[in-house]
């Protein structure tokens, strides 16, 4: 008879708890973001205690490495007003010895389960999500629940931690330049999710501050085709204002050219403000009034942010503020009287 014993394995301990391998792995490895009950818990370290369960030094250490590896959900990858967040949010890491893999949130929200996996199997070391736009959004909190996460543009949310920027006064501002030249008749060209609902609140907040009236917001989506046709339906069904804040630079150039297609004149029928600048602003035909947010900024605070998130983490909001939303004032905006 051999004088070696087998030594239980995490399969058998998993069964004994009545859990899932993954879950005794990950209370095994002290992961801070399992979210188990109290006597589920008790059940796991009362099987390990049980069967005298060890876990293999070397497994152990590979799955305590780190990949260096951070996700990176955007919205649309490809959206330009994005290129200063992905560059500073790169350079960041880059300073941390960690590199960065973009991901759509889209393919992120469809394929949860798939994407948990990969984190919880350690192959990335945590995920930093675009939220705020409206669908999927469950799916996203959900994820950023279960892995290290930062969610970025969401609303303050219970055991979650976001970050993002001040859309009310952006929006404020972009208003209020307005009706400094005279507009009395403001539209807003919004989009779905929590983002546009608060640049929503600053346009509607100053109008009514001003003694102004406002109107519901106009369905513009978050790009530059959706922009374009609900600025020609808007337009079209007779609807008299003379300037429209658009709720970021991508709808903002479809408004520019729906109004053109409308058979209006900008700035002299209706002037244009978008949330946002981007490079491509300056170079339209007449050139673009914007309101500039630190995105760049919010990039670089949200990959520190996240890797502090690996080590410790915490739930809680920061709203990046500083600097300020700025207007730059180009040829898409003039007096009214003019």
């Amino acid at each position: 008879m051999s004088s070696t014993t087998r030594k239980p394995r995490l399969a058998e301990v998993a069964k004994l708890a009545g859990v899932s391998p993954g879950l005794v792995s990950r209370i095994l490895n002290g992961d801070p973001t399992v979210r188990a009950r109290p006597e589920t818990r008790a059940a796991v370290l009362s099987a390990i205690e049980m069967l005298n369960y060890t876990p293999h030094p070397s497994a152990r250490a590979l799955r305590n490495a780190r990949t260096g590896l951070l996700g990176f959900a955007l919205h649309h990858v490809n959206d330009p007003i994005y290129a200063e967040m992905v560059h500073r949010a790169q350079s960041a890491a880059a300073r941390r010895n960690f590199s960065i893999i973009l991901l759509n949130t889209a393919e992120l929200a469809e394929r949860g389960e798939a994407f948990r996996n990969i984190v919880l199997g350690r192959r990335l070391d945590g995920l930093l999500i675009q939220s705020g736009f409206g669908a999927g959004e469950d799916v996203l909190h959900e994820i950023a629940r279960t892995v290290p996460s930062v969610v970025f543009s969401a609303n303050p949310t219970p055991d979650m931690r976001t970050m993002r920027l001040d859309d009310a006064r952006a929006a404020a501002t972009a208003t209020q330049h307005l009706i400094d030249t005279g507009h009395t008749s403001i539209a807003y060209v919004g989009a779905p999710g929590v983002s546009s609902e608060r640049r929503f609140e600053g346009y509607r907040s100053t109008l009514a501050a001003a003694g102004l009236p406002w109107l519901p917001a106009v369905n513009g989506g978050w790009t530059a085709d959706e922009g374009h046709e609900a600025t020609v339906r808007f337009l079209g069904s007779g609807a008299q204002v003379t300037a429209i804040v658009a709720v970021t630079a991508t709808t903002a150039l479809g408004v520019h050219s729906g109004i053109v297609a409308s058979g209006r004149r900008i700035p002299d029928d209706v002037s244009l403000v978008s949330v946002h600048d981007t490079w491509y602003a300056r170079h339209l035909n007449p050139p673009m009034t914007a309101v500039t947010l630190p995105l760049g900024d919010l990039g670089a605070l949200a990959v520190a942010e996240l890797i502090d998130q690996i080590d410790t983490p915490r739930a809680g909001e920061t709203i990046v503020a500083d600097p300020e939303p700025l207007l730059v004032v180009r040829g898409s905006t003039k007096p009214i009287q003019a």
